[in-house]
């Protein structure tokens, strides 16, 4: 057996056994790696005020956290306050209201004739749904979700800290490990650079469209919900995940926000909150002030203008969610990207042959 195919051999069986030990923390390790690229960017000013590398790793994690792990902490924190402060009774006499307050509304007798809607058949309806029995199951069983909530919650955050600890090490350790890398990849050092390029600048591009997209309809929400009393903290962070979501995005907000007012205070919040979030959010702010602000940072923050197409980072973002949950929306684009990548240097590789054809007929 030749040396190299030896050294191959060991590789694979070591690589094997690495797998074993550090499989539970693959998903972990790959996020945190995406996310050092996704911020190089903005680590460059930094250089030049320390001079170790440590202090650059330690201030990178640090804002790392401020600005992405930060809000989830304080929700996951407020929704834990908020259940233990849940009675049963309050919820129960709520729902009775709720019920009663559907049972008044009265449609015009000319409108239901023509449609042929049985108010009595309605009514028994809604009667039979929050009846006393369907109540208490309704109850038990959110309380359940809560619970399974809670536990998902506690794995959640263990994702986050070591999400934390494997980015600093990525930082930490990215400026030797990087050029090792391009050393041992059997590519010359243009293709290997693009493949680093196309993975930073997509990254960074999807990375802080996410974070400026959250922070911003996040933002708008909590205004507005803070005039009618409710916590516009907790709710901001929330809408501005839920806007994360494709296609329904902030109604998963919204809409149970203006039963709630509608519930609680009247009808007039509820129909400020649900036009000002159709109207102001939904319509001005997305559609035509995020394309604006994801637009400069492509442009200003990241000085490139070669990411991946917007619409393939939209649908790149729903499978990634689909497939891998809330980590999806960052595994999704880069696993993209470097599929593209790879496809860039497939191209490379054929023109090349081509013209090396060329040459040698």
């Amino acid at each position: 057996m030749k040396p190299q195919h030896f050294i191959i051999l060991l590789l694979l069986i070591s690589g094997w056994f690495l797998y074993q030990v550090f499989h539970p923390f693959l998903q972990d390790m790959a996020i945190a790696v995406l996310l050092m690229f996704a911020t190089l960017g903005i680590s460059k000013p930094l250089w030049n005020l320390f001079d170790k590398r440590w202090q650059v790793s330690t201030v990178m994690t640090v804002l790392l956290g401020t600005m992405f792990f930060a809000p989830l902490v304080y929700m996951i924190n407020a929704i834990a306050t908020m259940v233990t402060h849940i009675d049963p009774i309050a919820v129960h006499e709520l729902v009775v209201k709720t019920a009663h307050y559907l049972q008044s509304i009265h449609l015009p007798k000319e409108l239901m004739d023509r449609f042929g809607i049985d108010i009595d058949a309605i009514n028994n309806a809604i009667a039979n749904v929050f009846s006393e029995e369907n109540i208490g199951r309704y109850i038990k069983n959110s309380l359940s979700y809560l619970g399974l909530v809670a536990a998902h919650s506690a794995v959640f955050f263990k994702d986050m800290v070591l999400i934390l600890i494997f980015y600093f090490f990525a930082f930490f350790y990215g400026g030797e490990l990087g050029p090792f890398i391009k050393r041992i990849l059997p590519l010359d050092t243009a293709q290997t650079q693009l493949l680093f390029n196309e993975l930073h600048n997509s990254m960074g591009v999807v990375f802080f469209s996410i974070l400026a997209t959250a922070i911003f309809e996040g933002t708008l929400f909590a205004g507005v919900v803070l005039f009618f009393g409710l916590d516009a903290i907790l709710l901001g962070i929330l809408y501005g995940f839920a806007s994360l979501v494709p296609v329904v995005g902030g109604a998963l907000m919204w809409v149970p926000t203006s039963i709630y007012l509608w519930v609680t205070q009247g009808a007039k919040p509820a129909l400020i909150v649900a036009v000002y979030s159709i109207v102001v959010i939904s319509i001005v702010a997305d559609t035509f002030i995020k394309p604006v602000i994801i637009r400069a940072i492509d442009h200003k923050l990241l000085k490139e203008t070669n990411a991946i197409n917007e619409i393939l980072v939209f649908f790149s973002i729903i499978a990634g969610l689909t497939t891998y949950g809330f980590w999806g929306m960052i595994i999704g684009p880069a696993i993209t990207t470097i599929f593209i990548a790879i496809l860039k240097l497939y191209e490379q590789f054929q023109t090349q042959t081509k013209t090396i054809s060329k040459e040698i007929g």
